[in-house]
């Protein structure tokens, strides 16, 4: 008999989903830890949120009369916590409070949906419960990135583009196509994992769900930029102008270089502030700037061949592309972004944490590495970097070292894990990894053989009886060519000798 299964209280208690209480503790006590001070200096975004929010409120079209440097969708973080107040008018201090309390929400949004993800095969492969590797991993990355979940809304796009994976991953393309839809329009960086996502249909040539898939993600941002831009004309899409004339921003990995460049050769680097962050400027910034473009093609240009060697590997020898290579394959895409970036203020680490729970071991510590990194440069050493002191370059540059080492790591992976078209090997390797007989002549092959030899002798089969142990080439020249071997009713399938019997 198998033991009852717990209810009540103790199943409950033995749920994966009860530790995700840790990460919201986690960012509430870092929002608790915050000076007010941090909030005229490094935690200045929520002030810029609550004016955003206050003027939305109070009547002014976005775009058009407040100038907004993100989608449509990002006013939704910043317009929630304003609107939970009773009278629809907190004081910035509650404003605060209240927007720390709906990222804490968010956060545990997410660590649900990764459990759902993890579930559904997305993790890579581990022998531990996959539910369980989320939860014990998870409150990792949070503590990590605690202060940039705490006061910035990036956690918002990050979770819709979760949400597209888990949707992608149960095989439901319009709720995958919507849930991408709203994370690119609450922020650009989702659109990139679009093509990881579009293979889980692509690849089996499902062209029906394909389709819903890419309507509903292009249907979902046109009905969402339709109100904005009848309310405020084209300046809605000024967006992506401001984002397309940022220069180098001073935590990129170029501006790592840049400043790197200039502490050997002890000369300052020039730095200005014209999009309200620091950008570095000279002419080693403007050739790497010159150079990102390049950049950006020879990476998402790998990871797009890599990905089409494994899943035709995959193809040949299981007839579907894995939920774990659509999810290794949606991170990748948001690691290449990150690296070949002219931007990677505080807030973009978040991007990076729903994929770092789903890697490998190995893979997952390096990712946590890069995120518990971040905060050290921003906030506790930003003043120094500005002022270009060697620690925090070097903290810096070793952070942007580790990220390009983690990308490299997971595109090569994805390349090895490909064969070249037709060879075979992969089939091969599943077909035998899925036989339980040891490998060497089988039985059933060897029978084969021997009846081909009988029928050619003319000679009826003769069953012989062995009850002592002999050697193969003993057994050969005793039977002789008219034996038919076959596995006794007692042989193990796993025994090295084939068994003869009558």
């Amino acid at each position: 008999m198998t033991a009852p299964r717990p209810t009540g209280i103790a199943s409950a208690l033995r749920s994966p989903l009860l530790p995700l209480v840790i990460p919201v503790a986690i960012v509430l006590g870092a929002a608790a830890l915050t000076p007010v001070a941090e909030f005229a200096r490094n935690q200045g975004d929520v002030r810029l949120y609550f004016d955003n929010a206050r003027a939305f409120v109070e009547g002014q079209t976005p775009y058009a009369q407040v100038p907004l440097e993100y989608p449509p969708l990002a006013l939704v973080p910043m317009l929630v916590p304003y609107r939970v107040m009773p009278d629809g008018q907190p004081t910035f201090d509650e404003y605060a409070w209240l927007f720390a309390g709906w990222e804490a929400l968010l956060v545990l949004a997410l660590g649900f949906v990764l459990v759902r993800v993890a579930r559904l095969g997305g993790i890579e492969s581990g022998r531990r419960d996959p539910a369980w590797t989320v939860v014990l991993r998870y409150p990792v990355l949070v503590a990590g990135a605690a202060l940039t979940i705490a006061w910035r809304f990036d956690l918002f796009a990050a979770l819709w583009l979760a949400v597209a994976l888990w949707a992608t991953l149960a095989n439901r393309p319009t709720a995958a196509g919507i849930a991408l839809g709203l994370g690119v329009l609450a922020k650009l960086f989702p659109i990139v994992a679009a093509p990881a996502l579009a293979i889980a249909w692509l690849a089996p040539r499902d062209d029906g769900r394909l389709v819903r898939f890419g309507l509903a993600t292009v249907l979902t941002v046109v009905v969402g930029l339709a109100p904005f831009v009848a309310m405020a004309g084209t300046e809605t899409l000024s967006f992506l102008g401001y984002q397309a004339q940022r220069g180098l921003e001073v935590e990129s990995i170029g501006a790592g270089v840049v400043l790197l460049d200039g502490l050997v050769r002890g000369q300052p680097v020039e730095m200005h502030s014209p999009f309200k962050a620091v950008e570095v400027f000279g002419p080693l910034a403007q050739s790497w700037l010159s150079l990102l473009p390049l950049l950006a093609a020879g990476g998402f240009g790998a990871l797009a061949f890599g990905a089409w060697r494994k899943v035709r590997s995959e193809l040949g020898a299981v007839g579907r592309v894995s939920t774990e290579t659509v999810a290794t394959l949606s991170g990748a895409a948001v690691m290449v972004l990150l690296v070949t970036s002219k931007v990677f203020s505080i807030q973009y680490v978040v991007w990076l944490l729903p994929f770092a729970v789903l890697l490998s071991r190995w893979r997952f510590w390096l990712a946590a590495a890069v995120v518990a990194l971040t905060m050290p440069i921003h906030p506790f050493l930003f003043a120094g970097l500005i002022a270009q002191e060697p620690v925090p370059i070097l903290i810096l540059n070793l952070r942007n070292a580790l990220l390009v080492a983690l990308t490299v790591w997971v595109v090569v992976d994805v390349w090895r894990a490909g064969t070249r078209p037709g060879d075979g090997r992969e089939e091969w390797r599943a077909r035998r990894d899925s036989n339980p007989r040891p490998s060497g002549p089988q039985p059933d092959a060897l029978s084969a053989e021997l009846r081909a030899r009988d029928g050619e002798s003319g000679q009826p089969p003769v069953r012989v009886a062995l009850r002592s142990p002999r050697t193969k080439a003993e057994l050969r020249d005793a039977i002789g060519p008219r034996t038919i071997w076959r596995r006794g009713r007692d042989s193990n399938p796993r025994s090295r000798l084939p068994h003869l019997t009558v």
